[in-house]
């Protein structure tokens, strides 16, 4: 990230702090009131205005749009404003417009920024958050808010997994934010030292809460953090999307209250305030303000709103209100905000341009700034690439290639994503005047990135690039199927992609260029055609992570189920708008069919897919469509029975059952796809039959009526089919999910078993302390949560001095566990403290292989970590302090532990110094089978 000074400054710079004349954050302070005790002069006229380029909010809907426009903080003689359009925050000069600097992220600011003492603080959806001077833009402190660099595609950007949506508030010299979208990935919320970005406290148990769902649903559901947080006393407001916002304890991060509105069709969305001391209240919970008019969509039926109107749409300054409806002298563009501070009214059009207002007693002329349009791009001189793809995404690794900018923006209509590290390079690249909404820099080490899978209709690698086997593999899967192509240097490309046996690929070299061509289907895939048939895709298997999201195309929520064929989703929504024609079993008509490729959620152009085009673009868009679709079992379009999904061997016993998985509210009572049974369980769920994974939901978004979680093409899709409610589940989205390493983190409620018919038969199991929820391995076991807190679970006969119910637990997302650990990390993130005896009954009599997992928790929380003392039977393993300091996860292994007639398997810790601590316990009877201890 670089920044550019763009103005002189002064010999001797005064101090930026926040005074009392300053706008320091959004909404002026902590509790986002909007309330300054300044007054502005009572003659008001344009001292300047700046046009910038149009914003670029991340979703259409307004109950998602907390970037639909720029928002300026103010300290003292300089304005500084976060772009989503251009990724960078800018400063400028209060009196003139001048821009004075202007430093670039890897991603859009979609929040604004927040100022004390001289330093301007923000974050970025590239996952980090920065610092910088206030006088010249140079940075201070720069902070990674989770120690992955990998990427997805997040409304149609390259950004972080992790962006940090969770738009940052100051409050006694502490910074507060939030970073994730999806509970799924883990969110984050943190607390920081405003000088030097150090870590004071951050939650990571927020993501993975078993709870009430709207319709008094009972899932997995998570916080969301998209929205500006908030102070309201000792509590920390965090907004979860268009779900009610969370309540953290501002001293410690513990959660004090989160939840979803468990009735149904209340609307929630991304905005909150406390009141200001002059505001009435007259609607509001937990002595927050909504605010109507963002709290808003209509429902099937009817509108429905909660809150206050014109909350978000007015300001106080002095005791005077301020609203973006009244008429302003020289502004003609609908308000869509206002900031006052250094004795000046600032305005923030809807179009995008920022306005100054204030006094002129010496009556001088207003200053207007235009914005510099980019410029027509012919092809570039040299060598040109010819045959391109001309939608979709390409991504440049390095800049030598930098003459082929000119000739993409010319010839095709291709997303840019440029990657380059190098300082005078990426300087140069900004210099260039590109298109903000074609070409995107990511200031990162090419040889590195994290691409996400099935990104890139084109890759073109620099020739200065070291290009490794290793490499190569990683940018090949990068590609998309079906045509996805990678242009490099001809002497060497070909041979290693030899090497490399990347399949179904061809390699040739034309012109000097090496050219590698991903052909047909992803290996394993299917297509799904519909009617319910099969979709035994083997490439959709839990766990399952984030490869794209957004809300591009939406569905009525009863629309009929998608295809997905060759990379793409063919859909017809319902025009549900038009409700002249629901009665009884009927509601509305088809609207035209569209076409979105299944890997990035792209619209695609009329001049895609014409194979495809020509086959299904015939709609019947005069005869209305039944209500509901259903596979012929489900006889009740509305109360679904119970999943049918044949038989399994319980991995507990070994013994073959009828396949049952927890199943909550969701009128789709699922599908059986073969490999996978998917169905609506509170959120979007599946089941993985080759794992026995039990129910694993997908919090966040609503999945349809009709069953629209749907293996196929080698992800499982998510289409958006939320149209028509206004339940708050947090995220309305479309998303694709594809297969994670099994070190990934993920949680599922396995399922009940009656008490006691499990005694003397458990062969195989895990005990996971601490945890969220239910894991089964690939291996065989079936890790349980112990306490049980993660919905319906087995009940095993498990004891421990002290009792359970009395052993503080600890969690942590394994994302912060230090690698070169043993064991499943996502068993190292969680465990209890002070244990001293576990006794386990109800095992089949046999030997045993007995695994126990150690890592220490966070020094805060466990300051005394010495030598541990693990003893089972006779035998004795140890962990020695060194071990216990170094935070890594261990392994501590007995290889054959007698069970005798009782059943019982006893163990015992001592600690010879500190306290005692213990992450899980794996037990294996001989004969079954065992995989080496996992490394990572």
């Amino acid at each position: 990230m670089r920044f550019r000074c763009l103005a002189p400054l002064l010999l001797i710079a005064l101090p930026v702090s926040a005074l009392a004349g300053d706008w320091p954050m959004w909404r002026h302070d902590p509790g986002r009131t909007a309330a300054s005790p300044s007054f502005l002069p009572e003659k008001l006229e344009v001292r300047w205005s700046r046009a910038l380029p149009p914003p670029a909010p991340a979703y259409r809907d307004t109950r998602l749009q907390f970037d639909g426009n720029y928002e300026p903080i103010v300290l003292g003689k300089r304005l500084f404003v976060g772009s989503n359009n251009d990724d960078s925050v800018t400063a400028f000069d209060t009196d003139t417009g001048e821009q004075l600097w202007k430093f670039f992220t890897n991603g859009p600011v979609r929040f604004a920024p927040v100022g004390r003492e001289g330093r301007v603080i923000f974050g970025s959806d590239d996952g980090c958050v920065y610092c910088v001077k206030a006088s010249d833009g140079s940075l201070v402190w720069k902070k990674r808010a989770v120690p992955s660099e990998r990427l997805v595609l997040g409304n149609g950007r390259l950004i972080s997994v992790w962006p940090v949506r969770g738009g940052p508030v100051l409050h006694e010299g502490k910074v507060y934010f939030a970073a994730g979208v999806w509970p799924l990935e883990g969110t984050f919320v943190f607390c920081v030292d405003a000088a030097t970005g150090k870590t004071i406290w951050r939650n990571d148990r927020a993501a993975y809460r078993y709870q009430v769902h709207p319709h008094n649903a009972e899932a997995y559901g998570g916080l969301a953090p998209q929205g500006y947080l908030l102070i309201d006393g000792d509590d920390l407001i965090v907004p979860s999307s268009q779900a009610y916002p969370a309540r953290f304890d501002l001293k410690t991060g513990k959660l004090k209250e989160f939840e979803l509105p468990a009735p149904g069709r209340k609307p929630g969305g991304w905005f909150a305030s406390t009141p200001s001391a002059k505001e009435e209240q007259k609607l509001k919970r937990r002595g927050l303000l909504f605010d109507s008019d963002v709290n808003t969509k209509p429902h099937e039926d009817k509108p429905r709103s909660e809150g206050l109107p014109a909350i978000r749409s007015t300001i106080r300054t002095g005791n005077r209100e301020w609203k973006f409806t009244e008429t302003l002298p020289g502004v003609s563009d609908e308000i869509a905000s206002l900031a006052a501070a250094d004795g000046k009214l600032f305005v923030v059009t809807k179009s995008g341009s920022l306005l100054c207002l204030g006094e002129n007693p010496e009556k001088l002329p207003a200053r207007f700034h235009f914005l510099e349009k980019a410029g027509d791009f012919a092809p570039g001189e040299g060598k040109q690439l010819m045959n391109l793809p001309q939608q979709g995404h390409a991504v440049l690794l390095g800049i030598e290639l930098d003459t082929q900018i000119p000739h993409l923006l010319a010839t095709t209509e291709l997303q840019i994503i440029v990657v380059e590290s190098r300082p005078d390079r990426v300087e140069s690249l900004r210099q260039q005047g590109y298109p903000s909404d074609r070409v995107h820099l990511i200031d990162s080490d090419p040889a590195t990135v994290q691409l996400p899978p099935y990104l890139a209709d084109l890759i073109l690698i620099d020739s200065s690039l070291p290009l490794t086997v290793d490499q190569l593999r990683h940018y090949y899967e990068a590609l998309r199927p079906y045509g996805g192509t990678l242009i490099g240097h001809a002497t060497e490309l070909p041979t290693l992609a030899a090497e490399a046996k990347l399949p179904r690929a061809t390699a040739d070299a034309n012109d000097g260029w090496g050219i590698i061509t991903r052909e047909g289907a992803l290996e394993g895939a299917s297509n799904y055609t519909g009617d319910w048939a099969a979709s035994e895709d083997l490439r959709v298997k839990a766990p399952m992570g984030l490869l794209w999201f957004g809300d591009s195309i939406t569905h009525f929520k009863r629309s009929p189920q998608p295809k997905f064929i060759d990379g793409v989703m063919i859909s017809n929504p319902k025009d549900w708008t038009d409700a002249s024609t629901r009665q009884g079993k009927v509601d509305y008509r088809l609207l035209d069919t569209t076409f979105t490729d299944v890997y990035t959620g792209r619209i695609l152009t009329k001049e895609e897919a014409p194979e495809l085009r020509q086959s299904f673009t015939e709609v019947d868009k005069e005869t209305i469509q039944p209500s509901q679709y259903r596979p012929p079992r489900q006889k009740d379009d509305w109360k679904p029975e119970a999943p049918r999904a044949g038989e399994r061997t319980n991995p507990l016993t070994g013994e073959t059952e009828p396949r049952v998985f927890p199943k909550s509210y969701g009128c789709d009572g699922g599908v059986d796809y073969g490999l996978m049974y998917s169905m609506r369980s509170g959120t979007p769920a599946f089941y993985d039959k080759r794992t026995e994974s039990g129910t694993i939901n997908i919090s966040g978004p609503r999945s349809g009526c009709t069953n629209s979680v749907i293996p196929a093409n080698g992800v499982l899709n998510l289409p958006y089919f939320y149209e028509g409610c206004t339940c708050s589940y947090p995220l309305p989205l479309a998303l694709s999910l594809v297969s994670m390493p099994e070190t990934f983190e993920q949680w599922a409620s396995w399922g009940a078993v009656e008490p006691g018919t499990l005694d003397g038969k458990i062969q195989r199991i895990g005990l996971n302390f601490g945890a969220p929820g239910d894991r089964k391995t690939d291996d065989g076991t079936l890790w349980l949560d112990l306490p049980n807190i993660g919905g319906p679970s087995p009940e095993v006969a498990v004891t421990t001095v002290p009792a359970l119910a009395e052993l503080p637990t600890f969690y942590r997302h394994s994302l912060f566990l230090p690698l070169g650990g043993q064991g499943w990390p996502w068993v190292a993130g969680s465990g209890v403290r002070g244990i001293k005896e576990i006794n386990i009954a109800g095992l089949k009599a046999g030997d045993y292989e007995v695994r126990l997992t150690f890592c220490a928790p966070d020094p805060v929380s466990m300051p005394r970590l010495g030598a541990l003392e693990i003893k089972l039977n006779d035998q004795t393993e140890t962990l020695t302090a060194e071990d216990s300091a170094s935070g890594r996860s261990m392994v501590r292994t007995f290889a054959k532990a007698p069970v005798g007639a009782d059943g019982k398997l006893a163990i015992s810790l001592s600690a010879i110094d500190g306290e005692t601590y213990l992450n899980g316990i794996e037990i294996i009877r001989s004969g079954l089978q065992s995989t080496p201890v996992p490394q990572w």
